[in-house]
């Protein structure tokens, strides 16, 4: 069985509509008015073709969603020698709690 170009078009444009992105679409829709073009496609499937792509057509001509950046996380600020400087205020104080007893 040989396969028209046409059906090679319809395959392609399918193919390509399975990622829908804006170039994907924009593809498919080339393709498919190309196939379109063809006399070896009857009059309503020649119509279905242009309908096809003027659908596609609609759908990029919707605005694409607009993104609003994020706010910046907050910053973590950790005093990681707090601990340190707690355990050398406890041992400075016991010291200096022992000098007195001794004095």
């Amino acid at each position: 069985m040989r396969t028209s170009p046409v059906a090679s078009l319809l395959v392609a444009a399918l193919v390509v509509l399975r990622q829908p992105c804006n170039r994907n679409k924009a593809t498919a829709r080339l393709l498919l008015q190309r196939a379109a073009e063809h006399d070896s496609l009857s009059t309503a499937e020649r119509e279905a073709c242009r309908n096809l792509a003027d659908d596609l057509d609609l759908d990029r001509a919707e605005p694409s969603p607009v993104r609003t950046a994020r706010p910046p996380a907050p910053r973590l600020i950790t005093d990681w020698g707090s601990a340190r400087r707690h355990i050398r205020a406890e041992t400075t104080r016991r010291t200096a709690d022992l000098e007195e007893v001794s004095a």
